[in-house]
């Protein structure tokens, strides 16, 4: 049995429903999930056999890494999330500023000779709509050959097309999580190393890595998330053993996204190298969780 405790559904930059990701993990047998919309809190219904634990990702902006690496990404994962908190109202206003960063977005690629429309994003039936969704349209009128071509080119961190006005200061997030009393977790943690290239592939699990990481547990994140699809059993080990020497916790999750990423299912990732995040790492989150 595993869970899993980082997928998206249609209402941010998925294309599966609630219903269809809620059936997904019920025939994986899966006994946790949550469904972690960008900036957007999805409330599953409760559904016999499965645990939902309420979450949310959110970008975040930390200035003393991306000063030094405009290639590196901040996301945090949010958990035990209510409708009514400090947190969830802010997120409207996350949500409004991220408008004005996809029509900066557009706006550059326009001047890139790449002709989108901000209207052709209403076409997206998303609370949230995003760089996904952008990178859809580009694929559609020829841009580009695929999504990631899209995120490699023009879209990623560092990138012609890149634009962060929406997102807050780390400091901010986390005290508004605290305020709110949840847990707040570095999402694939990889990316506070990314290059040109992207970092799955090198190795960036270092001293730099390490450090960044005692700043956080400095400025009060919960965890990280070890188990990641991308990630293979040393990467998730030597995770996992530096999560436990800065005694944060660990979570695990796929990073599902329906079609948008086609090769990752919920529940275990790729096929060719299957992910299993244990229920244990849930019930130590829970366990810390009842004592705020």
């Amino acid at each position: 049995m595993a869970i899993d405790l980082h997928i998206h559904s249609i209402n941010s930059d998925g294309t599966d429903t609630v219903d269809e990701i809620v059936d997904k993990a019920l025939e994986m047998q899966l006994e946790a999930i949550s469904i972690t919309d960008h900036e957007y809190l999805t409330v599953p219904k409760k559904t016999d056999g499965i645990e939902i634990i309420q979450g949310i990702e959110v970008s975040a902006n930390w200035d003393e890494v991306e000063s030094s690496n405009i290639f590196a990404g901040i996301h945090l994962l949010i958990y035990f999330l209510e409708e009514e908190s400090a947190v969830t109202k802010h997120l409207a206003n996350i949500r409004n500023l991220k408008i004005e960063r996809n029509k900066e977005i557009i706006k550059k690629l326009n001047q890139e000779n790449i002709r989108i429309e901000e209207s052709e994003l209403n076409e997206f039936p998303t609370k949230v709509p995003g760089r996904p969704h952008i990178a859809k349209i580009m694929h559609k009128k020829g841009y580009v050959d695929s999504i990631n071509e899209a995120f490699v080119k023009y879209l990623g961190n560092g990138k012609v097309g890149d634009s962060r006005i929406h997102q807050e200061p780390i400091e901010k997030l986390i005290e508004l999580s605290k305020e709110s009393k949840c847990l707040i977790f570095l999402a694939h943690p990889h990316t506070l190393m990314s290059n040109r290239n992207y970092s799955s592939n090198q190795k960036w699990i270092n001293d730099a890595f390490v450090s960044y990481l005692e700043k956080l547990a400095d400025l009060g994140i919960d965890g990280l998330e070890t188990n990641y699809s991308s990630y293979n059993s040393e990467t998730t080990s030597s995770l996992s053993s530096i999560a436990k020497k800065l005694d944060l916790l660990e979570s695990g999750g796929t990073d599902y996204h329906g079609e948008n990423k086609p090769n990752i299912n919920i529940g275990f990732g790729y096929e060719n190298k299957p992910l299993k995040t244990p229920y244990e790492l849930l019930f130590k989150m829970k366990e810390k969780h009842a004592g705020i």
